[in-house]
């Protein structure tokens, strides 16, 4: 009875081992036909759409500075594939350090996931699967399916192998980006731009805080101070400019609706358009000026919009002439005759911010001491560490999914549910599911992290994505690489773990694999796509709004952006030797998003500042924390199965490898040469022709690719360029103007005489470069901008 009883279980065992090793089948097959159905559908629709909309797919082919442009592609289904020609030199040119230095770790870790996958698949494979444990489906690739002590010396030297490419790369790649940043950073246009050769002083004490202390201080760095702009504080009057730009865009609104509003009249009577003196009283728009709704008697929107306008001016201006209102703030930007000067001058002890344009300045957290801004950051640091542990609950539960036979084991009902499912619904919810919730609950994260960011007191936008940048990487590192890994073994016993753990393999596979899609989205651009036509089609209406809609391109965040490809890059590595099916998986990912990148920053994409490729620093030293997961991974395992030799021998890896980072980060990281130029390279050598850099040569050159092409750079690259203004670094609410009302001109003169009335208010309006045609009831621009910029400064 008892033999009976023993086989009866046995076979029970059996039975629940072939159905897991079914759904782990199922699961992959259904994600790979899922993802890749999706993938090459995209990509098939891309190759179509591409040519529908040039403002989406190809607008750095006509709204950047003509050195910037990327030349037409083809109108061939395949003809954006002759990106793949564009040299290193380009790209950096067009795209910038950053976006260069983001690409190459995408083509470095292509290429070393390739070799990898050679050696994983054709050596590890075999070993793991044949004639070595019972594990059945894609389980039998695994490590956990190791039975014999020796075989283990395969994944030992290769892990060996694997973490010796990875360290020879990071330690190369890091060189080649000091170089390539210094070259970047001694370029004659970057050397005479305002932002090479100012610096922003924070912490100055009071009795310091004057034009003269400052110039005493630091005049004696090589070329002495050429301007100074202490900072103050605006207090209200940003908010006051913001209501403004808002009463702007309400005035333009208004205008347009009456004449749609004139349009739809003359078409149910019949009139004439061109009669402005007949348009009926009735058709102008309304509102009631106090903000509770329905309370308040109702004004001519044109008329209230226009005397609001009209009074903040007046209070703006008085504001902005009136110097006792401006409380001074502690730091200041100095502005040196030279780069040199400016270089040197960063690396006192003074706390100090250097390579920051105008644009790139978070005002508002310039007057915060040294005190608040540690106070701040500990906050900041406490309310993460709290977001990880409550993250916890939602991880787990999205993870456990995956593993629906462990699931079923524990819970009754989820069996009742799972068992009366078909094994390809099942697929469905274990390989796509749990990857799509866990990328909407990630995607969550980055909005509560940049507000800790600036939370922090950090003054520059591009900080502010770095910091994004290590505070997300984190998140993904613990949220979904160890949390993930855990919660697929969670319900299994500790001892079951060297079995158990390599199972977790099937749902980052399925993870990585639905990367591929987005990649193809990336590519494809569908989203911008849809919200273009809708916009351009019911939304914007006024001339300022389509132009805005037209001229703006969009942009990618570093700080979001760059911590998911290093979390696959530590996923790719912890599975490597553990599960090295996930190798080619993790090769087409870097692949896929090389080719969506490379388009879009050549062609899509347009980087608001320049960090000179600060975050793949960063990124270089996460890969190392995904290293080290790797090496503690296969030394768990090793031990787990008794294998004693190699786990000792793993960890003389571990111990190896941190020694290696040290001296890498002691070589690098705390080298001025990563943040800073050397004394001897800044303003004074050519890093990119090997030269002493001829002054005269500098401003000949500059007078040659800039001055004579200036109408061709937009606002956001003058001030790098440049210094042709002496307000560069004051704050924008101290200098700021109106914007000139921007109608449209019109056949019955409404736009005119709205025009006529701003201007006798003494409120700016003009109906240049746009018309509202009567025939379609749509307003067109030209492409010379905003009336106030009608300079030449034209795209």
């Amino acid at each position: 009875m008892s033999n009976q009883t023993d086989t009866n279980q046995t076979m029970t065992d059996q039975a629940k081992v072939q159905l897991q090793t079914d759904s782990s089948t199922v699961t992959l097959v259904t994600s790979i036909i899922f993802n890749g159905a999706i993938t090459v559908s995209v990509l098939f629709a891309f190759g179509i759409v591409r040519r529908w909309d040039k403002k989406v797919y190809e607008p750095r082919t006509y709204l950047v500075p003509k050195n910037k442009r990327s030349p037409k592609l083809s109108s061939g289904f395949l003809g954006w594939l002759s990106i793949l020609k564009t040299t290193d030199e380009e790209i950096i040119q067009r795209a910038g350090l950053d976006a260069y230095m983001f690409l190459r770790f995408f083509r470095v870790f292509a290429r070393l996931f390739a070799v990898f996958t050679i050696i994983g698949c054709a050596i590890l494979i075999p070993l793991n699967a044949y004639q070595q444990g019972d594990e059945r489906g894609i389980d039998r690739f695994t490590i956990g399916n190791i039975q014999t002590i020796e075989r283990l010396w395969a994944h030992l030297v290769i892990t060996y192998l694997f973490s010796a490419a990875i360290i020879y790369s990071l330690y190369h790649e890091y060189k080649n980006f000091v170089r390539l940043r210094q070259e970047y950073f001694t370029r004659p246009e970057n050397r005479e731009s305002v932002k090479a050769k100012t610096i922003l002083v924070s912490g100055i004490p009071r009795e310091l805080y004057n034009k003269e202390s400052l110039k005493s201080i630091f005049n004696v760095f090589p070329g002495g101070i050429k301007h100074i702009w202490l900072n103050s504080d605006p207090k209200d009057l940003p908010k006051l400019i913001e209501e403004r730009e808002n009463l702007v865009a309400n005035l333009e609104g208004v205008t347009i609706t009456l004449m749609e509003n004139y349009l739809k009249h003359v078409k149910q009577t019949g009139g004439d358009f061109e009669n402005a003196g007949q348009v009926p009283k009735s058709l102008r728009p309304q509102h009631r000026p106090l903000k509770v709704p329905m309370v308040g008697s109702k004004v001519d929107s044109l008329e209230e919009y226009r005397a609001e306008i009209k009074t903040l001016n007046e209070k703006i201006t008085k504001y902005q002439n009136d110097a006792t209102k401006h409380a001074p703030m502690n730091s200041a930007f100095i502005q040196f005759n030279t780069q040199t000067g400016a270089q040197l001058a960063s690396t006192t002890t003074i706390p100090r911010l250097l390579e920051i344009a105008p644009n790139d300045v978070i005002w508002e957290n310039l007057n915060l001491s040294a005190t608040q801004r540690m106070i701040r950051k500990a906050i900041s640091k406490l309310v993460v560490s709290a977001l990880v542990l409550l993250w916890f609950i939602p991880v787990t539960f999205v993870a456990s999914i995956s593993k629906l036979d462990d699931l079923k084991a524990k819970i009754g009902f989820v069996k009742t549910i799972v068992d009366a499912l078909p094994n390809s619904v099942v697929g469905i919810i274990q390989g796509v599911l749990p990857a799509i919730g866990l990328a909407i609950l990630m995607a969550l994260l980055p909005i509560i992290l940049r507000i800790l960011s600036r939370f922090e007191g950090i003054v520059s936008h591009t900080k502010v994505s770095i910091s994004v940048m290590s505070k997300y990487f984190f998140f993904l590192v613990v949220n979904v690489l160890l949390l993930t890994t855990l919660a697929n073994g969670i319900f299994s016993a500790l001892p079951l773990l060297q079995t158990r753990l390599p199972l977790a393999s099937t749902f980052f596979i399925t993870y990585v694999l639905l990367t591929f899609s987005g990649a193809a989205l990336e590519l494809c651009q569908i989203g911008p796509l849809v919200i273009h036509f809708i916009f351009k089609k019911f939304l914007v209406k006024t001339p300022r709004q389509i132009w805005t809609l037209e001229k703006t391109m969009a942009s990618l965040d570093w700080g979001t952006t760059f911590p998911p490809h290093v979390l696959i890059v530590c996923v790719g590595l912890v599975y490597s030797t553990v599960a090295p099916l996930i190798l080619p998986f993790v090769t087409v990912h870097f692949g896929l998003y090389y080719l969506a990148y490379l388009y879009n920053f050549l062609y899509v994409l347009d980087q608001p500042a320049e960090s000179g490729g600060l975050a793949f620093r960063k990124a270089v030293y996460e890969v190392y924390i995904g290293l080290f997961i790797y090496q503690l991974t296969i030394i768990g395992l090793m031990f787990l199965k008794k294998a004693y030799i190699q786990g000792v021998l793993s960890v003389v890896l571990i111990a190896l490898t941190f020694g290696i980072m040290t001296a890498t980060r002691s070589l690098f990281m705390h080298n001025p040469s990563a943040e800073f130029l050397p004394a001897d390279l800044a303003g004074v050598v050519d890093r990119k022709r090997k030269v002493i850099i001829d002054q005269s040569e500098t401003n000949l050159l500059l007078e040659k690719d800039y001055k004579n092409d200036s109408h061709e750079i937009d606002i956001s690259q003058a001030t790098n360029m440049q210094d042709l203004d002496e307000h560069a670094f004051l704050h924008p609410a101290f200098t700021a103007k109106q914007p000139v009302i921007w109608l449209a001109n019109d056949k019955a003169g409404i736009g005119a005489e709205e025009v006529r009335a701003c201007l006798k208010d003494g409120v700016q309006a003009s109906t240049e470069g746009a018309s509202f045609d009567y025939a379609t009831g749509r307003v067109h621009v030209d492409d010379k901008g905003f009336p106030e910029d009608r300079d030449g400064n034209t795209f």
